[in-house]
């Protein structure tokens, strides 16, 4: 695909406005090294350091044991709030070089190299500015989550699928460790057909589970499981302010709904981005991977804006299109508003900008299959001698 550049369809003052946004956005990253550095303020990443640093010291045991996990958190940052870790055996191998250094030198390298892997499969798709200029990259950069390493994952491994198919499913089998937001990508695969990109996925997904049983045994798995029924406790108590979580669920408790309502309104709005997704990835449909990208944010009640970044997908699609270019602007700006809520309560409207992108592109399906539906007519051909008559050729539409 190519990348957007100033003669495509997105405007000037659009542009000069992602520009600053993401140099914001960046400046943003450092501010939060340097708290790290002061130890005043706990990242999330602060989390995944602290597992680090324990199976680096030998006691890959305790990484799930949650007291002493915090003490480690708070050997960095004293006042760290609890923040255990929520992630399988096998992720623990990726965050070993990151506990052995000092916390805030792990913390701006963990950005700068989970970053630069992000942009460096966007880059090709749309301008950096634009992949920046997301709430999503601004929540990345200030808290240190997953978001660019899981987007980097989830864009490089659909774009191997036309030519590496076995390949794209092993990268695809990496989010395994993030299984919300690897929800549809069976339902995609089998839908599409393709069976090699399947058998990719198996594959690595294995040998990740068989890495994390050499890793940590049994018990490891074992103690993994025994915290996660703290988080659906937390979810369902309101741990997290509702404009920090990026869900259908979340949106409509934020405005009051009652919670069983929001529960059956995310139920169904899950069923209808995986029927879309079914649907296009049957038809082969050109953008089947941009309606995966925007259902994939419409099925998990848990979810934050930092794992949002799959919307650069739908965005670069979009921006290629001179007929939506106000749905490009309208995602765009959903999809940055809940920055806001990291400063002052916020409605987060990361599904609004998921919903509008699965609209704008199943319409842009719709236009393309009732282009190709279009009959043809016919127009005289070139004369070909001076004695010839006229012949007819086939041609399209204008309106096709």
């Amino acid at each position: 695909m190519d990348k957007v550049t100033a003669s495509d369809t997105v405007g000037g003052w659009c542009r000069f406005v992602a520009l600053g946004l993401s140099t914001v956005f960046v400046l943003c990253a450092a501010a939060a090294v340097v708290i790290a550095y002061k130890g005043s303020v706990a990242p999330d990443f602060l989390s995944f350091w602290a597992a680090g640093r324990l199976v680096a010291d030998g006691q890959q045991a305790l990484v799930y044991d949650i007291a002493r996990h915090h003490a480690v958190e708070a050997s960095a940052v004293p006042s760290a709030s609890l923040l255990p870790f929520p992630y399988p055996p096998f992720v623990l191998p990726l965050l070993v070089p990151f506990g052995i250094l000092p916390f805030w030198i792990a913390f701006a390298a963990w950005l700068v190299m989970t970053a630069a892997l992000y942009l460096a499969v966007t880059r090709q798709r749309i301008e950096i500015r634009f992949s920046l200029a997301q709430a999503g990259a601004a929540a990345n950069f200030i808290t240190g989550q997953n978001g660019f390493l899981t987007s980097a994952m989830f864009i490089s491994g659909t774009r191997l699928l036309s030519s590496r198919p076995f390949l794209a499913g092993a990268v695809l089998g990496l989010l395994s460790f993030k299984p919300q937001l690897s929800i549809l990508l069976p339902l995609a695969l089998l839908a599409g057909r393709e069976w090699r990109a399947i058998g990719g996925g198996i594959a690595s997904s294995l040998a990740l589970f068989g890495l994390g049983l050499l890793l940590s045994g049994v018990a490891g798995y074992s103690s993994f499981l025994s915290i996660l029924p703290r988080f659906s406790q937390w979810l369902s108590v309101g741990r997290w302010p509702w404009g920090e979580l990026a869900s259908t669920l979340a949106l409509l408790s934020w405005f009051g709904v009652a919670k069983p309502i929001a529960l059956a309104v995310q139920a169904c709005v899950a069923f209808g981005g995986a029927a879309l997704t079914a649907r296009a990835w049957a038809l082969k449909s050109e953008q089947r991977v941009e309606i995966l990208a925007a259902a994939t944010l419409l099925v998990p009640p848990y979810l934050f804006t930092y794992d949002s970044l799959l919307l650069t997908l739908p965005l670069a699609w979009l921006a290629r299109k001179q007929e939506q270019r106000r749905e490009f602007v309208a995602v765009w700006i959903l999809a940055l508003l809940p920055v806001i809520a990291y400063f002052r309560p916020f409605p987060n409207t990361i599904p609004l900008a998921a919903m509008l992108a699965l609209w704008a592109l199943h319409r842009g399906r719709a236009a393309a299959d009732a282009a190709d539906a279009a009959p043809t007519k016919y127009k005289p051909g070139p004369r070909r001698r001076a004695t010839d008559q006229r012949f007819l050729v086939p041609t399209r539409s204008a309106s096709a």
